[in-house]
């Protein structure tokens, strides 16, 4: 099996085996491919039956394996199997997956065929070094999930529920929101069958202008206010023309009722229902553990395809634009079957954000993987963009000329007739590899997946996943609303509102239902604004505070410590009773006799200073605290990211040292050949065709396969007693044997050391030793201000009065 310490801790993918570019023939060299190589992003091509789909989830496995969460566009169902994952291969862990079908063309039972699949998965592991331990290993280091968009049989999401606002930074770069507002907008009409120009549509013109004026004040709109807003916009001109001029009330009444009929549709929903769409909580769970999101789209109308994926990628561009810098991978994004989302002639609403996404991605440490048939399929300006191909068995001579010429402009010493041999000639799971980290081209085959690959997940297989997995990967969910304590005791209503003193104000909560007659209880509503001010850390922030104290008339004093978050809105507050008839419970008696109600503001004000803090998050070791209002899991995701950065600078500079010193060796080695020379050639023969361990993969992979630092493999692997045979079969070279052996065995000894240096710093640099720790801001007694304490009458249900 595999030597595991060779690769697993030094963030590299493990793709499969090199073959010999000339002859396609296999060799022993694993290839293994530097994880933040693909942050200059990539793309697999290659036709039905070219081995694409597993190429694809084996990339999502190495991701996942390395702690690296992903993001999945799954249009065709294909994906989804990567939750098809069976750590004891049993047979009984298939069974649920076989095609009846197949069993009976194969003339064996379901139980029968499952075990020859599991068998057959368990042989196929094995042939590329991998076991059993290693498919353990990917379900226990990330969360998979499957979304279903628009429908129930999987996750939900919450689409429709609400258009939010784009972080600052981003509003701030005006074309980059323009875009944003241009493909959501196209991709919402599209839902109403209309085909919009941007420069031309009124219906696209008065939308966009309806999110640029709320988004530039960072306002979120649901799909109802949006409709409200389309018959009554917060603005009278679009450009120098009076609105009603520009578009007639009458026909924008015409459009929000199109708009409507999404939210009057049976379907509607499945689209607000379910996990909000935010990024960050669909790449690490509360507890910080990487997450694999799918979204399967297979069963959506091309429209809702096109508005679902345009609408992910600019939450997924808008949550990218708040993270930090970083050279390392930190998070993928995964798009299968890419075809008509990103074409080169026509501009689908998704196609400004996704190559937005491959021209920035690579700041923020995102690596984006697509996936096609075709190279046709996709954008020239895009390709420009990516630096890893991945390219598989081809339909027609003319898509080989196109891979050909994609790659030309960025392929040193690219041998053309060799590539396009290769090309005609490929067979199923063999890949080209072209990238602008590497000196030129590999050919290799790509390893045995851990996950099944049963076919097409449908939506029935996706709901007995769904159901399979309740109870053990679940996502919190938003705590539900603040529901009224339980009375102690009756209380006697009284007939008529208590009088009580001009200077204790009053406001009436509107009820939920509309009564002739209500039944009113008493609270105490108390706001303060509170400050929490650190210069040293560059902290100045305010918060404001409204709460909620429900009295009772046995209270004997007025205690802040009962109160619960104030959930009403202020335009449901009223200065008066909303009706005329009313009764009213009492009041405590210290209540009844205020004239004003200072005493509770006082209170309020020293409850707050006493109990409210700031808390934030700290890595000393890191230099890292968290930011005001930054969750936990977005602050655990910044360690990780962190983390992983630093342990790329360290490698970096460990790898870059060893090779000037392997390289000085590598000299002396060949001045020592030299001096035997027609034999040299001989003995370098011999050593390169030495079987190469896993631990020469990591080598080379590390050193990027350039220049002399491509043969240390070789040469690490060569032994003198080899090399002494073939002296021997030339001729007695004893000097030149001698200076040869010790200055392999110094190769040898600098490698091993190497090999053992770098495990140590991959060791060294592991999340889960960086806990952090809390710092509370605490405000100054003048840092809690604007404190009101207002009277409120909550409306109680009365059976007896209904």
């Amino acid at each position: 099996m595999m030597d595991k310490n060779s690769f697993e801790k030094l963030d590299l993918f493990y793709l499969g085996k090199e073959k010999n570019i000339q002859t396609g023939e296999d060799t022993a060299y694993p290839l293994l491919y530097k994880n933040k190589n693909l942050t200059t992003h990539a793309v697999v091509i290659g036709m039905t039956g070219s081995g694409k789909t597993g190429l694809g989830v084996g990339l999502i496995e190495e991701a996942a394996i390395d702690g690296i969460p992903s993001i999945v566009i799954d249009p065709k169902g294909d994906m989804a199997n990567l939750l098809l994952t069976f750590p004891e291969l049993r047979g009984k862990d298939f069974e649920p997956w076989i095609d009846p079908a197949d069993a009976r063309r194969k003339k064996l039972s379901i139980p029968e065929l499952a075990e020859k699949t599991a068998q057959k998965w368990e042989a196929g592991i094995n042939s590329y070094g991998q076991d059993k331990s290693r498919i353990a290993a990917l379900k226990s280091k990330a969360e998979f999930t499957v979304y279903t968009p628009g429908h129930t049989a999987g996750n939900s999401v919450s689409i429709l529920k609400q258009f939010d606002a784009p972080s600052e930074d981003l509003i701030r770069e005006r074309s980059t929101l323009n875009s944003l507002i241009n493909a959501t907008v196209t991709s919402l009409l599209a839902l109403i069958d209309i085909s919009a120009d941007p420069l031309k549509s009124r219906e696209h013109i008065l939308i966009s202008c309806i999110l640029l004026h709320y988004w530039t004040e960072g306002k979120s709109l649901t799909m109802e206010e949006l409709i409200g807003q389309v018959v009554s916009p917060p603005f009278q001109k679009i450009g120098v023309f009076p609105l009603d001029q520009f578009y007639p009330q009458s026909k924008r009444m015409d459009l929000a009722m199109q708009l409507n009929n999404i939210l009057a549709s049976p379907g509607f929903s499945a689209w607000i229902q379910g996990e909000p769409l935010d990024i960050q909580e669909m790449l690490y769970t509360p507890e910080g553990k990487p997450r694999v999101c799918i979204f399967s789209i297979s069963h959506l109308s091309d429209s809702e395809r096109m508005f679902f994926v345009t609408l992910l990628l600019n939450r997924f561009i808008s949550w990218m634009r708040r993270q930090e810098g970083s050279s390392a991978l930190k998070a993928c994004l995964y798009m299968d079957e890419i075809f008509g989302f990103f074409p080169p002639t026509a501009n689908p609403p998704s196609k400004k954000p996704m190559l937005l996404l491959l021209k920035q991605a690579r700041a923020f440490g995102v690596g984006v993987i697509l996936a096609t048939q075709n190279p046709v399929d996709l954008d020239y300006k895009g390709l420009s963009n990516i630096g890893t191909w991945f390219i598989g068995r081809l339909q027609t001579p003319q898509d080989q000329k196109r891979v050909i010429d994609g790659i030309r402009s960025s392929a040193k010493n690219m041998d053309e007739k060799t590539i396009a041999n290769q090309l005609a000639n490929m067979k199923s799971r063999t890949f080209l590899l072209h990238s602008v980290h590497n000196d030129g081209p590999l050919l290799f085959g790509s390893r045995w997946v851990l996950s099944y690959l049963k076919g097409p997940i449908s939506l029935s297989d996706i709901a007995k996943l769904k159901q399979a997995s309740q109870g053990t990967n679940t996502v919190s969910q938003s705590s539900p609303a603040l529901q009224k304590p339980q009375k102690e005791q009756e209380k006697t209503a009284l007939q008529q509102r208590p009088i009580l003193s001009t200077g204790v104000l009053q406001k009436y909560a509107l009820p939920l239902i509309p009564l002739e007659e209500l039944h009113y209880t008493p609270s105490l509503m108390g706001t303060a604004t509170v400050r929490f001010f650190n210069a040293k850390r560059g902290i100045d922030e305010s918060r404001q505070l409204s709460l909620i104290l429900r009295l009772d008339a046995n209270d004997q004093e007025v205690d802040w410590k009962k109160s619960q978050p104030n959930e009403y809105k202020a335009e449901h507050l009223l200065p008066k009773p909303p009706a005329e008839k009313a009764v009213y419970s009492p009041l405590p008696s210290d209540v009844q006799e205020q004239k004003t109600l200072s005493t509770y503001e006082k209170a309020l004000s020293d409850f707050v200073y006493r109990n409210y803090k700031l808390d934030l998050l700290t890595v000393p070791e890191l230099k890292l605290e968290s930011r005001p209002d930054e969750s936990t899991v977005a602050f655990q995701s910044r360690i990780a990211d962190a983390v992983r950065a630093e342990k790329d600078k360290a490698m970096e500079k460990m790898t870059s040292s060893y090779q000037t010193k392997l390289d000085r060796i590598e000299k002396k080695i060949d001045s020592a050949y030299a001096k035997i020379d027609k034999e040299k050639a001989d003995v370098k023969a011999k050593t390169v065709d030495t079987a190469l361990s896993f631990g020469v993969a990591v080598l080379g992979a590390l050193f990027g396969r350039k220049g002399r630092s491509s043969r240390i493999g070789s040469r690490s692997v060569s032994s003198m007693k080899g090399a002494s045979r073939v002296y021997k079969e030339r001729g007695d070279v004893k000097r030149a044997e001698e200076l040869a052996s010790q200055l392999e065995k110094e190769h040898k000894d600098l490698v091993s050391e190497m090999e053992v240096e770098l495990h140590r710093c991959a060791a060294q640099y592991d999340p889960s030793r960086y806990q952090p720790t809390t710092l509370s801001i605490s405000p100054r007694r003048q840092d809690v201000f604007d404190v009101e304490v207002t009277l409120l009458w909550e409306p109680e249900l009365d059976l007896d009065i209904m």
